[in-house]
């Protein structure tokens, strides 16, 4: 299992923000942290944070099974279209992480899963995740499972179905 991450959008959205009034840097190597903590008792798990731009120092996490990209000239959302692009037979082993729309459609259209921020923080670092946002969550994930097999179920209804002649008998038809 790997996640791609997409790394300023991951620290923009969640509670690392509060880390970036430091410094980026300092917010990055929170985010480092995070992972490698999960990491050690997940050693299976791969990460690649996918950031934009030039890295500011040269100083990067040291963990082979935490892969850090910087962008360079494109955007990371490009850089990640680029890396599912490249191996679409393995994506199926890969979740996209972002709350960019974007990005998550991307993943979808080659093959990915895709966690907003706050799904991928509940797995990795639960306590950041307030319990109002895990029942909005949970709530909504269940509200789409429904909404999906009521769409399927309605669409087989109408397709298989066939008119049905009306099971009262001609006099009780006019009375109501």
């Amino acid at each position: 299992m790997e996640y791609i991450l997409d790394g300023y959008n991951l620290i923009k959205s969640s509670f690392l923000r509060n880390y970036e009034r430091r410094s980026v840097d300092y917010a990055r190597q929170a985010l480092f942290n995070m992972l490698s903590d999960y990491r050690r008792k997940h050693p299976s798990v791969k990460f690649t944070a996918v950031f934009d731009g030039f890295p500011a120092s040269l100083e990067i996490l040291k963990d082979k099974k935490i892969r850090t990209l910087f962008s360079g000239d494109v955007t990371a959302d490009e850089l990640i279209r680029e890396m599912l692009e490249k191996s679409p037979e393995n994506n199926r082993f890969k979740t996209v992480v972002s709350d960019d729309r974007g990005v998550q459609d991307c993943g979808r259209l080659f093959g990915s899963g895709v966690l907003p921020v706050s799904g991928f923080l509940e797995i990795v670092y639960p306590q950041a995740v307030k319990p109002k946002a895990r029942l909005k969550n949970a709530q909504k994930d269940v509200s789409e499972v429904n909404k999906m097999s009521i769409e399927k179920e309605l669409r087989d209804f109408y397709k298989y179905s066939t008119p049905h002649p009306n099971p009262l008998p001609q006099g009780e038809r006019n009375k109501r």
